[in-house]
């Protein structure tokens, strides 16, 4: 298993760039099982940090499992010598907040898993917890294209 320790090895598998890459680490992934854990490592240079909270809002922790599935696609693409596939997000269901803040310092584990695929629509359950504590849970319903610019009308 290649490990992802760093931010910059991280960017290989994702299109997000710069403070929009908010992945730190891909701790371990299971393509079996469709699924990865990853680590988002929270400081005050984080993009959504909110100086009023102290932290990041939970709600973000939608993106962390975005970022994670697309993380997923990268490293199966990778595996297969191909470049991965861009997907949207079509929906966020069932978000469920346990806390209000990932507070500075903090590290959220986040974990996707793959729960229904019909063709190129793709649903995964996720998970981000802090510590021991589970701190919010939600299903992504995606879509993967071949060629987004002609998925969104723009060719």
């Amino acid at each position: 298993m290649e490990i992802f320790n760093t931010k910059d090895l991280v960017s290989e598998l994702v299109p997000h760039k710069g403070k929009m890459l908010l992945l730190d680490c891909v701790c371990n992934y299971d393509f079996k099982e469709v699924k990865i854990t990853t680590e988002v490592h929270v400081t005050r240079d984080s993009l959504f940090y909110d100086e009023n909270l102290g932290g990041v809002p939970v709600w973000v922790a939608f993106e962390y499992m975005a970022q994670s599935i697309s993380a997923l696609s990268g490293l199966y693409g990778r595996s297969k010598g191909e470049a991965p596939k861009l997907g949207f997000i079509m929906s966020v269901s069932s978000f469920n907040a346990k806390i209000p803040v990932f507070k500075d310092g903090e590290t959220v584990t986040v974990t996707v898993h793959e729960t229904v695929r019909m063709d190129a629509a793709v649903t995964f359950d996720g998970s981000a917890m802090v510590g021991e504590t589970l701190a919010a849970t939600a299903t992504l319903n995606t879509v993967e294209v071949d060629d987004p610019q002609k998925t969104l009308g723009l060719n």
